[in-house]
């Protein structure tokens, strides 16, 4: 398994629950599991409300929620149920908020209502529109808490996890698959699973072709003073249906803080999260891609919007008070940033569903944005099946 992030791990727990006693090792390029989008992201648990029915985000979220759930509430961690609204700002928006209903309820998203301004501002005071959808059973996690216990639970169950172990290339062989890693040193196996997030492409040259995973840094700002303390749950704007991604939100994590964000602007370093860090290698692969150019073209407006998000806490206050119109400036304090994996196509599509692709002996994760987290549990479900296809 490649790959130390909560799907890799979630993934590797399912194939030892159900086979006691296979050998897995699970490596991961960094010191630490889940250093990564595991643990650069709000915590919120989706309900399913967004994916389009019959895809793989939708069925997985809906199963993987549960799963999750149950996971959590064997090994005592905590989750949330602080829920969310999903506010139509305008008029002109209702249209997209009642296709968005109803998706959600195509998605069977337990307990969703529509509401009017009066009840969306007693759901949450500091939020305003013209209506919105509630979701009660939306819910906050610490998931790299969740992806710490999964390690545990691994190594309980006989599992290898190594750290600090890079890995370069994951190759087929006629009895199985290698794996090169650091100072020479190979693992071998019957099945490769490679879960690599934001190396994906790279570990995947011979079937992702068509593929290029775009790095794209969020900005995250944490939200203080009374603002924060009114705030109950996770507020969000009606999203863009051309773009995979939410829109500034605000979500009171786990820990009790609340966070506004991210917004979503290209990275130039896969792997380091100061703000302006640039990676030749990675900014290049981005840079030379000609789908990247495709979607800039078609995406100009929006850019200049995710840019100035970027360096500006007065216009990330302006974007936020369409719909939680007491957010001053002075209430947003810079917070940290994720690196959210990317997958697009040559035409420049950024591709919205999961996207697992086999090779010999090897099997592929090549787009898992979010609900991935949410979905980690049923993905690796998916996965372990698809493993037991392959070798029958």
């Amino acid at each position: 398994m490649v790959g130390g992030g909560i799907v890799g791990l979630a993934t590797a727990w399912q194939m030892l629950s159900r086979r006691p006693g296979i050998q897995i090792t699970v490596v991961d390029a960094e010191p630490a599991i889940a250093g990564h989008q595991t643990s650069h992201n709000s915590g919120v648990v989706h309900a399913g409300i967004y994916y389009a029915p019959g895809s793989l985000k939708a069925s997985l979220c809906s199963r993987g929620r549960g799963l999750l759930k149950e996971f959590c509430a064997e090994h005592g961690i905590p989750i949330d149920h602080n829920g969310k609204l999903v506010v139509a700002k305008s008029e002109g928006e209702l249209p997209g908020l009642g296709n968005l209903f109803d998706r959600a309820s195509q998605n069977r998203v337990p307990g969703l209502r529509r509401v009017d301004r009066e009840e969306l501002r007693r759901i949450e005071p500091v939020a305003d529109g013209v209506a919105a959808i509630h979701s009660p059973d939306t819910a906050v996690v610490d998931f790299a808490a969740v992806a710490r216990q999964l390690a545990a639970e691994i190594e309980k169950l006989g599992g290898r996890i190594r750290t600090s172990w890079p890995v370069s290339r994951v190759r087929s062989a006629a009895d199985g698959s290698i794996v090169d890693g650091p100072n020479g040193e190979t693992l071998r196996g019957r099945i490769t699973i490679v879960c690599a997030g934001l190396q994906a492409d790279r570990l995947a040259a011979e079937v992702a072709h068509d593929v290029r995973i775009l790095p794209f840094r969020g900005t995250w700002y944490r939200v203080t003073g009374e603002l924060a303390d009114q705030v109950r749950g996770s507020i969000y704007p009606v999203p863009d249906p051309s773009l995979p991604f939410l829109g500034v939100h605000v979500t009171r994590r786990i820990d009790g803080e609340v966070w506004a964000g991210p917004n979503a602007f290209l990275a130039f370093s896969r792997h380091d999260y100061r703000q302006w860090a640039v990676d030749a290698r990675d900014a290049v692969s981005s840079l030379g891609y000609t789908g990247f150019w495709k979607f800039a073209a078609k995406n100009l407006p929006t850019a200049w919007t995710e840019f100035s998000h970027e360096v500006s806490a007065r216009a990330y206050a302006k974007s936020l008070k369409e719909y939680v119109p007491d957010v001053l400036p002075g209430n947003l304090e810079r917070g940290p940033m994720g690196i959210r994996a990317q997958a697009m196509n040559h035409k420049g599509q950024l591709l919205d569903d999961f996207l697992v692709r086999e090779a010999d002996h090897v099997l592929h994760v090549l787009n898992a944005p979010s609900p991935a987290a949410t979905s980690s549990f049923a993905i690796g479900e998916y996965l372990a099946d698809t493993v037991d296809r392959m070798q029958a």
